[in-house]
């Protein structure tokens, strides 16, 4: 199979994920998005433990992410051990605010995307402390 067959398989496999996924996730609660994040999260990152060891560099902060289809948020908040939790609610105001699309931060996540390309294209928003989320950007492309 062609590298470029590949890609469009994959690709359409995203676009049919989101379809179908859209609808559970717009009315599921959101402590069990949080769980269920959480457990891909663990899972993506306790293999790694020299990825764990850079995200000791992003201890005590909060990002605030905003699904804008799904007008979902969660919360991936770090600590100093290196551990990520994700949460419904966190008291105070988050270190960063990002926007996009499920499509998009799916993209993101799974290393599918370019995360310059979709900022600067304007499908990815940054608010915050600009220093956390290249950090994150750079330990999420180790990945």
């Amino acid at each position: 199979m062609s590298l470029s067959t590949k890609d469009s398989i994959k690709k359409r496999l995203m676009e049919l994920a989101v379809k179908y996924l859209n609808g559970p996730l717009r009315v599921m609660p959101r402590f069990i998005e949080a769980i269920g994040a959480g457990v891909v999260i663990s899972n993506l990152l306790g293999s790694r433990p020299d990825v764990k060891e850079r995200l000791k560099a992003l201890g005590g902060k909060v990002f605030l992410f905003k699904v804008l289809d799904l007008g979902k948020t969660f919360n991936l908040c770090f600590d100093d051990k290196g551990e990520v939790s994700v949460v419904p609610n966190v008291e105070g105001k988050p270190d960063v605010i990002m926007r996009a699309e499920t499509s998009v931060l799916l993209e993101l996540f799974l290393g599918e995307e370019d995360p310059d390309t979709v900022f600067f294209s304007r499908r990815f928003e940054i608010n915050g402390d600009t220093s956390a989320a290249i950090l994150l950007k750079n330990i999420m492309a180790a990945i």
